[in-house]
């Protein structure tokens, strides 16, 4: 069950607590969300706030960067955006300007809204290139992504920030799960059901739900979805790496040129578009106000960067794990030399001549990384390549070729086959070595991926487990471990519906054990307790295999009887007041009897209350005629 039709999420939105607009930017959002709303009447209801006015038509005029007219009304703006985009882009500026300072004391709300703004900005701009959205939704859908964070932090202000202070350094699945033992549920979830809420596609739901671990989503490889998602992972990236400190930002650098190859974004444009993100973030800081300090460096001179840090000399502390890596060429002065460059860098190394050779070491023991000539006997390098991400098992593994032309046609070839970078010939040790740690950052992200992928499965199976536990629970009485009245009304409706549709008898009994209260009075509750469990288990192993016995309430039983006709119920009813009758020790003073209304559901009967009211009138007929007996 999805978290926006859990009882909790209604409490809290029943509560107020959740991030909602306020004042005429709330009132424009019920507006918009009726049928006969007027855009002439969403226009003159905006005009009531005149910051609220002037900030919707420069986000506009923003968010239209390329339009060939611009917004000077609210009108204009409504007219080019839809009122879905208005409503979209109102609630976007209404939140950041209500909830840009909390009480949460370990939560970042700055940080929060710059890391939001910066994800909507590079949302737009990756949608621009790869034409998968609208722009205005899609950077709207960026802005909220992580939203649930900013609603734990406003409903659940000293747990989460509890929660936040020992959580600083684990990762995302180990923060889910813990999220979910302490408040039910993850920001994950609280996220996708706050935009199910506010009537977002549903597409964009799924985004927030899976952007920070999209592999997970389980989504089939290059579809518009598959490529939707992993666009708002690669824009949580580019806000992170823009955010990030200089030790951590090589290797958020690789994982973003890694999710730029799966989506088929070449460096160069991956690199226009991030510079565009910084430009528009200007205008949107000064818009919004916030960020006023914060100077967002050109994503060139971040990648120059991580490059530079990653052909330094390696420092004395190991960073990585030694990689299985499989060297394939023909040339053996060539496969010496490399064997000699990555064993001395304590790698695990295999060589091979040709791509056939090489299949044949993959099929025994595959690599991590390997490093392949482009041309070659038999079967050269981007054949190889192509072999490789054909086989599931294999597709995932990182691929280097080696090619003596920087021919930019021969190296679209390669990476069209699936290549995941290359070295130009002659190779030179610095270059060499700056290229196996970008790799190695790559790969090591892919292993703890599927690490994170293992927790958040075996978190997923012990939740399903702790669900079923939870939902046998809630349908069984403590007491008598029989089902109880929830139960028994669902079942009930089930035998109702299956009587209305295929004309099978059904009869139900109500059985009350006479006399209880006098027993509870006289030898207190304990020896009560004992009667009803005693009661409940010789009703339980006395009625047949197809009939149902819930407790019902107190001292009662429900017992359901489908496919019984009249008489065949009351020779079962008889057989459990008998039964029942003949229980000795109970009570230190006298046995224990019941009586039993007996009711068989008819045709002119209209609801199942009728049964049940029908049954009632014959227990209380069975008292009145003096208890121990059965009336139908």
């Amino acid at each position: 069950m999805s978290l926006v039709d859990d009882p909790k999420f209604t409490q809290l939105k029943i509560s107020g607590r959740l991030p909602t607009p306020k004042g005429i930017a709330m009132q424009v959002i019920t507006l918009t969300q009726q049928a006969n709303a007027s855009n002439q009447d969403i226009a003159h209801l905006i005009g009531a706030d005149p910051a609220l006015s002037l900030r919707v038509i420069k986000a506009a005029n923003v968010l239209l960067a390329h339009s060939s007219r611009a917004v000077v009304t609210i009108s204009d703006a409504i007219m080019v955006l839809g009122v879905r985009g208005l409503r979209q882009l109102v609630l976007s500026i209404a939140l950041i300007a209500d909830y840009r300072h909390g009480p949460c004391k370990q939560f970042d709300y700055p940080h929060f809204w710059v890391h939001s703004l910066l994800t909507g900005i590079a949302a737009k701009h990756f949608a621009q290139h790869t034409r998968l959205a609208s722009v205005d939704e899609i950077f709207v859908a960026g802005l909220f992504c992580h939203i649930g964070q900013l609603a734990l932090a406003t409903v659940f202000t000293e747990e989460y920030s509890t929660l936040l202070a020992r959580s600083r350094t684990d990762a995302r699945a180990t923060v889910y799960a813990n999220q979910q033992a302490e408040f039910g549920f993850s920001e994950v979830q609280l996220s996708e059901a706050i935009l199910a809420d506010l009537n977002f596609p549903k597409i964009f739901q799924m985004l927030v739900r899976h952007c920070d671990l999209p592999d997970l989503a389980g989504l089939t490889e290059a579809t518009r979805e598959w490529r939707l998602l992993h666009l708002m992972h690669l824009a949580t990236l580019l806000a992170d790496v823009f955010l990030s400190e200089e030790a951590a930002a090589g290797d958020v650098m690789a994982r973003i040129q890694l999710q730029a190859q799966r989506l088929g974004i070449a460096i160069g444009e991956l690199v226009q578009i991030a510079d565009a993100c910084t430009r528009d973030w200007l205008e949107w800081s000064a818009l919004l106000s916030m960020g006023e300090n914060l100077t967002i460096p050109a994503f060139s001179t971040l990648l120059q960067s991580s490059v530079t840090a990653a052909a330094m000399p390696a420092a004395p502390v190991k960073e990585f794990q030694p990689l299985r890596v499989l060297v394939v060429d023909d040339d053996a002065t060539m496969l010496n030399l490399l064997r000699a460059m990555l064993e001395g860098a304590g790698h695990h190394v295999v060589t091979a001549m040709n791509g056939v050779e090489a299949i044949r070491h993959i099929r025994q023991s595959p690599p991590q990384l390997v490093l392949s000539d482009w041309m070659m006997p038999e079967m050269d390098g981007i054949a190889l390549c192509r072999t490789l991400r054909a086989t599931d098992e294999w597709r995932h593994i990182y691929l280097v070729i080696l090619t003596s032309q920087e021919n930019p046609d021969k190296l679209i070839e390669a990476f069209e086959a699936g290549v995941d970078d290359y070295l130009i010939k002659p190779v030179t040790q610095k270059m060499f070595f700056a290229r196996m740690r970008a790799a190695q950052r790559v790969i090591q992200m892919q292993a703890e991926l599927a690490s994170d992928q293992a927790l958040l499965q075996r978190f997923a199976d012990e939740l399903t487990v702790a669900n079923q536990r939870l939902q046998q629970l809630a349908l069984t009485d403590a007491l008598t471990e029989l089902p109880n009245r929830r139960a028994a009304m669902e079942r009930l409706g089930q035998e109702w519906s299956l009587m209305q549709r295929s004309q099978r008898p059904l009869v139900c009994m109500i059985i009350d054990i006479d006399h209880f209260k006098a027993i509870n009075d006289q030898f207190g509750h304990p020896v009560g307790d004992a009667v009803l469990k005693q009661v409940a288990q010789t009703l339980r192993h006395t009625a047949r295999t197809q009939d149902m016995v819930c407790r019902f309430g107190g001292e009662e039983f429900l017992v359901i009887c489908p496919d019984t006709d009249t008489n065949a119920a009351f020779q079962c009813a008889e057989r459990l007041r008998l039964q029942v009758a003949a229980l000795a020790d109970l009570t230190p003073a006298h046995g224990v009897s019941v009586s039993i209304g007996l009711a068989a559901a008819d045709i002119n009967m209209d609801t199942l209350d009728e049964l049940l009211v029908h049954a009632d009138k014959c227990l209380y007929a069975a008292k009145q005629a003096g208890r121990n007996r059965t009336i139908f």
